[in-house]
């Protein structure tokens, strides 16, 4: 089992797994502070605090990696994804035109994810969801990002979850963090 903790005056979010090694650092200070590797660093959403911004990540992060799912993301893939990286996570509602909500998401928090070269794909769906639907959610980012990006998706099922929650980890290189703005 993953856990995280959260070092406020540092900014940085810390996973460790069963025994206590650390993982994975999150920060949303630029990398070249963060003594620890792997590491990421985390660009919050606009008018969120970094302290807040670092909680949610480790839930969501925690969430995807603890759930019991039906194709299931590992500790792994998120550090596939995130390590040396500048990332931006994103959850977004299918609703009636997942297309328009993924935009939606991706301009509320000034993404432009055409430069992001990997992304991790987490759907949150009813057991009755279907494999076109599905396959039709992971779409809308893969023709997003780059066309070689690396894209890991799991999908977790729930009779009781009545909508789909998509949650995306949107990843490109540190140094590249100025073309991940819109």
């Amino acid at each position: 089992m993953l856990t995280s903790d959260i070092d406020v005056d540092r900014s940085i979010v810390t996973f460790r797994n069963e025994d206590g090694k650390t993982e994975l650092t999150i920060s949303t200070a630029p990398l070249s502070t963060v003594e620890a590797t792997p590491a990421a660093h985390l660009i919050p959403p606009p008018d969120a605090k970094a302290e807040t911004a670092l909680k949610q990540t480790a839930e969501i992060i925690t969430s995807l990696t603890n759930t019991n799912s039906y194709i299931h993301i590992d500790f792994p893939d998120v550090i596939s994804i995130c390590a040396s990286a500048a990332i931006r996570i994103i959850r977004f509602n299918a609703g009636d035109d997942p297309s328009k909500a993924f935009s939606d998401a991706l301009a509320a928090q000034g993404i432009n994810p055409s430069c992001c070269d990997r992304a991790l794909i987490n759907i949150g769906a009813p057991a009755n969801i279907g494999l076109a639907k599905v396959t039709s959610l992971v779409t809308i980012v893969q023709e997003a990002v780059q066309d070689d990006a690396l894209i890991i998706c799991g999908l977790a099922l729930d009779p009781q979850q009545k909508d789909t929650e998509i949650t995306v980890i949107l990843a490109k290189p540190e140094g590249e963090t100025a073309a991940h703005e819109n």
